[in-house]
């Protein structure tokens, strides 16, 4: 079994270490070694990146307690080589897993939050709570995440045997069987308790700064994103260059950016309100000036399928008619259909003439239908179908 330094001595990032194994496999090579100081993939996270002597480590993975390095080339069996990780990588896996303890042990004590999944990613990482916690909620988990970092209190590993963990009383067990278990103890359990196979800092200090930076509900519960350390860091600095471009944008400081944003919101709502009731009356006059009763085919192409939605409605409420306006926009037609309550004629009916003249898609019920089409609307088409609704009309009125 391979001799696990990570665990041991965790400050040590090299050792000297000794193939056992080395076979070829599609992805390069297989290392087998007496002794690593390479983490391997487990817990929520990634492996370590690192060397064997000149060899590149792309992975790591523990298979029946032997560790087993993932490497680009080929390596001497019974040779010893300098085994060393990256350290850049390491820290900051170890700031997240630290950061995902402080963060779940928190959430556990103020709401009753229960961790039921973790994730890291090299650009990002979530944990899964199995309540719902809310953007109040969420602030306070973060002040007091950051309150334990700042307070830098201990961390401690222990390994236990499965028979003692029986009796242990945890925020979290571990699933796996094993002879032995390894415990993650904050500040002896008061901040969290929980096993785990991942590294850790001695002390939550080191963590730096805890940032969450999303949230959704997730499975009846919550899925938060979040960084520590570096990651939180350059979270903070990306925040602060968008809000700042949004400010300047705004014509105004970071502080007031809020305050803008509102009044511009407000603004836009009224200027929008206004606009459609100066369409609703631009197509009550457009209804007025071209409209009658029987069948009104119109082509007016500077509409919008909005604008002829309103067009066709003030027809319909000022005639005795079956109104089919067309409509354009970005290369494609658009075509509303609707008719008076007394007209006998089912819209939806019509609506698939239209589709099949028009080799367009759309339907609709008896009273309202709609459609789009990649043709232009020509005069020929207009008068044909005003002549086929005309028809229609004047069948159902039999």
């Amino acid at each position: 079994m391979t001799e696990k330094l990570y665990y041991q001595t965790p400050v040590l990032n090299e050792c000297d270490a000794t193939v056992l194994v080395c076979e070829p496999q599609d992805t390069g090579w297989r290392v087998l070694l007496d002794k690593t100081v390479i983490f391997p993939e487990g817990g929520g996270q990634p492996a370590d990146k690192g060397f064997i002597g000149e060899a590149v480590v792309r992975d790591a993975q523990e298979i029946n307690g032997e560790i087993w390095h993932e490497c680009d080339m080929p390596l001497d069996v019974g040779a010893e080589y300098k085994v060393r990780f990256m350290q850049g990588i390491r820290r900051d896996h170890t700031e997240q897993h630290t950061g995902e303890h402080i963060l779940s042990g928190v959430a556990y004590s103020l709401f009753g939050a229960k961790n039921v999944g973790f994730h890291m990613a090299e650009e990002y990482c979530t944990i899964d709570f199995d309540i719902f916690l809310n953007e109040d909620e969420l602030t306070v988990l973060e002040r007091e995440a950051n309150l334990i970092v700042r307070l830098d209190l201990p961390v401690r590993a222990e390994i236990v045997g499965a028979s003692e963990l029986e009796g242990l009383i945890l925020r979290k067990k571990s699933d796996v069987k094993a002879d032995e278990v390894r415990i993650i103890y904050i500040d002896e359990g008061r901040v969290d308790s929980c096993t785990c196979c991942g590294t850790h800092f001695e002390s939550t200090g080191k963590v730096g700064a805890i940032k969450i930076t999303d949230s959704q509900k997730y499975k009846g519960g919550s899925r938060l994103w979040f960084n520590c350390g570096g990651r939180a860091v350059n979270a903070a600095a990306d925040m602060q260059r968008t809000v700042t471009e949004l400010a300047r944008g705004f014509s105004t400081s970071r502080e007031e950016l809020a305050a803008a944003i509102r009044k511009q919101s407000e603004e836009l709502g009224a200027a929008k309100k206004e606009l459609k009731e100066k369409a609703r009356l631009i197509a009550k006059l457009t209804a007025e000036a071209k409209g009658h009763d029987g069948a009104v085919v119109l082509n007016e192409p500077e509409l919008n399928s909005a604008d002829i939605k309103m067009l066709a409605e003030a027809l319909t409420a000022r005639f005795n008619c079956a109104a089919l306006v067309f409509g354009g926009g970005a290369g494609v037609t658009y075509y509303t259909l609707a008719k008076s309550k007394s007209v006998a004629c089912h819209m939806g009916e019509v609506c698939k003439a239209v589709n099949a003249a028009m080799a367009g898609k759309g339907g609709g019920g008896a009273d309202f239908a709609s459609g789009s089409s990649q043709r232009p609307v020509t005069p020929e088409l207009v008068s044909m179908l005003e002549n086929y609704i005309n028809g229609l009309m004047k069948g159902a009125g039999k």
